[in-house]
């Protein structure tokens, strides 16, 4: 069994690809199991953490099946499943898992950030938004928002998930921008959120989050 290295950025997504390339092209079969984590980061040229990135994304999707002391194995039953999947795309997939990952998270921040955050901190958030609706590129304004919040919720694990995820981020609001007046829907749920952690409501904050991650998702699904 051979594989090409993986050489560009975006490595866990290149290794996804690479991997539903030889199953779809017969070459990986039902039930034939994947070399061992460290010989197959190594073919690839990839490091443990980006292969097993890579591994988490096919295992969420029930491509493979990862088993302690055997390894990971190609469902026996994948072809049945990329037929029922063939109406959604694999990248379309893991943005909607992201958006689940971000509603657990961000109702945590806020909820945080309304326990924690001065007054003055809620004040700069607020001007962050205004600040931002003027910029050109959706995606930045979106990330410097969410990872304000990050940052507020003093997590580092918050923030760096936001930090690590930044470029599908910014792929994901571009997508979503399709309707022109999606930016000003951003703005006012943006501020929907910053206004319910001004008047330190939790309830209130979390269903802004719980409403503004519902129109992103409804946005990749219309596309």
């Amino acid at each position: 069994m051979t594989f090409k290295p993986i050489l560009n950025e975006r490595l866990s997504d290149k290794v996804v690809d690479v991997i539903m390339e030889r199953i779809r092209s017969g070459d990986l079969k039902p039930g034939d199991k994947l070399p061992s984590e460290p010989e197959l980061a190594d073919i690839l040229g990839v490091s443990r953490g980006i292969l097993r990135e890579a591994l988490t994304v096919l295992q969420a999707r029930n491509y493979v099946i990862r088993k302690p002391k055997e390894g990971t194995l190609i469902n026996p039953d994948i072809n049945k499943i990329l037929e029922e999947s063939s109406g959604i795309s694999l990248k379309e997939a893991t943005y909607l898992d992201l958006l689940e990952m971000r509603e657990c998270i961000e109702q945590r921040e806020v909820e945080k950030i309304i326990d924690s955050a001065t007054d003055q901190e809620i004040m700069e958030l607020r001007q962050l938004v205004q600040a931002k609706e003027n910029e050109n590129n959706p995606g930045t304004v979106d990330y410097y928002f969410h990872y304000r919040l990050a940052e507020l919720s003093r997590n580092a694990i918050f923030t760096n998930f936001i930090d690590k995820y930044y470029d599908v981020f910014d792929e994901l609001v571009t997508r979503t921008m399709v309707k022109s007046e999606r930016k000003e829907e951003i703005y006012h749920e943006h501020m929907q959120i910053v206004d319910a952690i001004e008047a330190r409501d939790k309830k209130k904050a979390k269903t802004a989050i719980i409403n503004h991650l519902t129109r992103v998702r409804q946005n990749i699904k219309g596309i």
